[in-house]
């Protein structure tokens, strides 16, 4: 069945101010895409839309508003392959990588055609390219040639075996020119009759142009004839003959009928051709173009920033705010900010060599890249760790080192120059996990050292350890926490873990133990993905065959046994996380754990007893179910869930609480008639009991803080809505020593 939307936009050129005054409530999701490297656009008469991997937006002509949009706003995909717009039915058609299609109808109604992509098809369904006819619109897939009917928002027909003798045909484009229907695949040209009775399934109603049989993957008509491209060269066929319109053998962006004439896009010019004249516009870069209603021209160079108009004064790029890249290895899960690492390592945690940085999420927007001549000659970005005591965040590389900031500022670069981090034979010095412990020293992880764990005190002195259990010295160490005894526990890459203890002296090794972990001690698997301690004592251990739990009741070297727990789902016994590949662990400010998992985004209660919410791409915004990192930051306590489709965030309903109260923020105030969503209250100490009154007083709701962040869902404590009225907020800490107040407008 057809879906039809109204689009609801987000404005993406909101003043700082505007920014830090809204509030995002409770239980919603944003998207956080890069739309840096821009690679298809498509103007229509108001606006030009362009797309890069998975992020879509649009920018006003008349003015340069930006607007970001995405499946929040109805739209059915993520990577975006094709864009092109029909004037006569004022339709923008919107193909997707998945074989989805959309059809935005004047700016603002979305219809979906979602046959194509619910087909039971074995390889790459992408939407290649689409053209007009009439009432229908000709789409070109790897699969064949399908016929959308524009009226009907259904596929009318579809063509595949139409190659020569009846084989299967990619086709690449297509169009309607004269009286026949034209197509570019590798087999090159081919042509059936349009017009008159004809099954266009039956190969024998198709022919191949001429002599033109080399690869063909550009097509475009108007008046003066049928342009194509084959073998890097622009061709034209008109009245039977055929000629060579440009022969130069380099890449062709597009080929699309323009306001007045043919345009060709390519690498150094965008040509327009005309009743045999051409005009020339000198471009650089460019992997796709447009031309608006002003005769305007549009581009994306495929590396940024975003889209490219060429204005009479010049060059103007339009790029709405988001992170750099869409590629995420580890978030920060403290501090004021956000820290991206982009990655990355290969899949034997070598090199990926990924320059697209990192990316920090500010109450303002994003910052990426953040430009310092410490930053020479540093990529593959990997762990980025907050310091409570330090106030500083800690990003480590596995190029060269790892740097650190004072707030947004880049202040220091730690490599072998100015520590004991050393590198591996190939020169490389890999940070590979960084943590924090009980007496806010510092840990770092040194991947292939023959030291590979290094400390550094509160005085700034270093102290490094060589890692040897078992007739073993361990250098395969990454992924860093560290217990409530002191114990750092450390991820082997060549499978298990590694718990080393420091002892008491630092600059003692003679109390010093180490201890491999692995399915002799009740490891579900020694494929380990992920770690994390909480304040309980647990040590919660992600593997890619479920979970793991040390309790901490002792210490791991007197009881070095992982436990399980089997818990009461919905009446069914099993083990929690069952058998799920659980890539990170974030624990938010109400002391439960987020498990970034294969199979979406589970929460789980502080002590692993019940799972509170699975949220998946079937039954939430969440742009995949592939889970990569998970972060968060402390004062509102969003959590950041990165995919290997990009960034989405979910304001959640705890964030990080103090021991006092701060001054308390209520939100939405006043509350709208019939708001369905959560009045959400900040400000609270950590765990603190919150109650809500009316303006006598009568106890309407009663709950207790996530953190410092309590949730209420419009309704009394027996189901029923409130009357209108002035409401109370009376909040106590967990001690009972202070209290707090606070008061909102509820409208029924």
């Amino acid at each position: 069945m057809n879906r039809y939307w109204p689009i609801a936009l987000i404005l993406c050129l909101a003043s700082a101010g505007q920014l830090k005054a809204q509030l995002q409530a409770t239980g919603l999701w944003r998207t956080h895409m890069s739309y840096r490297d821009a690679k298809i656009c498509q103007a229509t008469d108001e606006y030009v839309y362009a797309a890069s991997f998975s992020g879509f937006f649009r920018v006003k002509q008349s003015s340069g508003e930006m607007q970001k949009l995405g499946t929040q706003d109805g739209f059915a995909g993520l990577e975006v392959t094709c864009l092109n717009y029909y004037p006569s039915a004022r339709c923008l058609f919107v193909g997707y990588a998945d074989g989805n299609i959309d059809l935005l109808f004047d700016n603002h109604s979305i219809s979906n055609v979602p046959g194509f992509a619910q087909k039971a098809l074995i390889g790459d369904k992408r939407i290649l390219d689409v053209s007009f006819h009439e009432d229908y619109a000709l789409v070109s897939t790897y699969f064949g040639l399908l016929v959308v009917d524009l009226q009907r928002h259904e596929i009318k027909d579809s063509y595949t075996a139409i190659g020569p003798l009846g084989s299967s045909l990619p086709v690449l484009s297509s169009v309607i020119y004269r009286d026949s229907l034209f197509i570019a695949s590798p087999e090159g040209l081919r042509s059936a009759p349009w017009t008159g009775n004809y099954n266009l399934n039956d190969y024998q109603n198709w022919a191949s142009l001429g002599q033109m049989t080399a690869p063909c993957n550009q097509l475009a008509a108007n008046a003066d004839g049928l342009y194509f491209s084959s073998d890097s060269m622009v061709f034209r066929y008109n009245k039977g003959q055929m000629s060579v319109l440009d022969n130069r053998r380099l890449p062709i962006a597009r080929i699309q009928a323009g306001k007045s004439g043919m345009v060709v896009y390519r690498p150094g010019s965008i040509t327009e051709y005309s009743g045999g004249f051409s005009k020339f516009e000198p471009v650089n870069l460019i992997v796709h173009g447009t031309q608006d209603p002003q005769g305007l021209y549009w581009f994306c160079t495929g590396i940024g920033p975003g889209v490219i108009k060429k204005a009479p004064s010049g060059e103007v790029a339009f790029m709405p705010d988001g992170p750099n890249n869409s590629t995420v290895f580890r978030m920060s899960q403290e501090g004021p900010y956000l820290f991206t690492g982009g990655g990355g390592v290969s899949s034997t945690f070598g090199n990926a060599f990924n320059d697209a940085g990192f990316y920090i999420y500010t109450p303002t927007g994003w910052v990426n890249n953040i430009a310092s001549p410490l930053n020479q000659n540093l990529y593959d970005f990997t762990y980025p760790f907050y310091s409570n005591r330090r106030n500083r965040v800690y990003l480590g590389s596995h190029s060269y080192g790892m740097l650190v900031f004072n707030g947004l500022e880049v202040e220091q670069r730690i490599d072998q120059n100015n520590s004991p981090l050393s590198p591996i034979s190939a020169g490389f010095l890999r940070v590979s996990g960084i943590t924090e412990d009980r007496n806010d020293y510092l840990w770092f992880a040194n991947f292939g050292a023959d030291k590979a764990l290094h400390c550094l005190d509160l005085s700034n002195k270093w102290h490094s350890f060589e890692l040897s259990a078992s007739g073993q010295v361990i250098s395969d160490v990454k992924e860093v926490v560290a217990d409530r005894f002191g114990h750092i526990w450390m991820i082997r890459q060549s499978g298990g873990m590694v718990v080393y203890d420091p002892g008491k002296d630092l600059n003692s090794l003679s109390d010093d133990r180490c201890l491999i972990i692995d399915t002799r001690h009740g490891l579900q698997s020694n494929e380990v993905l992920s770690l994390k301690a909480d304040n309980l004592g647990y040590v919660w251990i992600g593997t890619n065959q479920g979970l793991n739990i040390f309790t901490g009741s002792q210490s791991i070297f007197e009881l070095s046994k992982l436990d399980r727990f089997v818990i009461d789902q919905d009446g069914t016994l099993g083990y929690l996380m069952g058998e799920e590949s659980i890539y990170d662990i974030c624990i938010d400010g109400g002391g439960r754990k987020w498990f970034g998992t294969g199979n979406g985004l589970f929460l789980v209660d502080p002590y692993g007893q019940k799972v509170l919410r699975h949220f998946t791409q079937e039954n939430s915004p969440l742009l995949s179910n592939r889970i990569v990192c998970l972060g968060q930051t402390d004062e509102t306590g969003e959590l950041f869930v990165g995919t290997d489709k990009g960034i989405i965030s979910y304001r959640n309903d705890a964030n990080q609480g103090s021991s006092e109260f701060q001054a308390l923020k209520i939100y939405p105030n006043p509350v709208p008639p019939k708001y369905s969503g959560l009045v959400t209250i900040e400000g609270l100490s950590s765990n603190a009991e919150v109650k809500i009154t009316d303006a006598n007083g009568r106890l309407v709701y009663q709950t207790r803080a996530n953190g410092g962040k309590a949730t209420w869902d419009g309704n009394r404590l027996d189901g029923t809505r409130p009357n209108s009225g002035v409401y109370l907020v009376f909040a106590l800490n967990s001690d009972g020593s202070e209290t707090a107040m606070g008061k909102f407008i509820f409208m029924h």
